[in-house]
């Protein structure tokens, strides 16, 4: 079977079951992506919410791309972590090298995945502490009253700039399942492809999702 470019193939040996989950996945990630940055949701008729609901719809967005990639780092997480632990034991083979370079201290993708994650839970806690506190410098909606006494709600700086860090987050996930073949870039080739050109590849994906 031919695959066309942006296809996303699977690797694994559970093929039907893997390509059902990674897929499920990334598309909700897409219309969470697409709900962030318009405020359109899935189903809803978008000419019967104001504009006040349609800037709320974008600040939940927020929490459905965090769960979104959460949830590819933990499809990922078995098999990113094999194949980077089979990488430190051929770069360490006796007990004195491990302990030198302990697989914790690795430069390896199980490692880079874990740093991603670790970034997702502080942006649910960012998310979580700017709905409790009184204070409005931390939050990603503020609602003020204008002229007309109409009460507006604005999308605040710590949105967008949330958003942007999450478009990062995706494209270095993303990146990781390429790398380690749980998913594919969509061409024929992955193998003879540099880091660089599956990066780049990952990035034009998220721009066209």
């Amino acid at each position: 079977m031919a695959f066309e470019p942006g296809d996303v193939k699977i690797f694994n040996p559970q093929k039907e079951v893997s390509k059902e989950v990674i897929l499920e996945t990334i598309i909700r990630h897409r219309d969470a992506f697409k709900q962030a940055r318009t405020g359109e949701k899935i189903g809803v008729d978008m000419n019967k919410i104001t504009d006040n609901d349609r800037r709320l719809n974008q600040v939940q967005a927020l929490s459905l791309i965090i769960s979104a990639q959460r949830e590819m780092i933990t499809i990922s997480r078995p098999i990113i972590v094999h194949n980077s632990t089979k990488r430190w034991q051929k770069a360490n083979p006796t007990e004195e090298k491990k302990e030198e370079t302990p697989f914790e201290k690795y430069d390896c993708d199980y490692n880079k995945l874990m740093n991603w994650l670790s970034f997702l839970k502080e942006c649910q806690e960012a998310i979580a502490y700017a709905d409790k506190t009184k204070d409005t410098n931390d939050d990603f909606l503020k609602t003020y009253i204008d002229k007309e006494g109409n009460q507006v709600s604005e999308l605040t700086d710590n949105f967008r700039d949330m958003l942007d860090d999450l478009e990062e987050s995706y494209e270095k996930i993303y990146l990781l399942m390429i790398l380690n073949k749980i998913v594919s870039s969509g061409l024929e080739d992955d193998e003879e492809l540099t880091e660089k050109e599956l990066e780049q590849e990952a990035i034009r994906r998220i721009a066209e999702a």
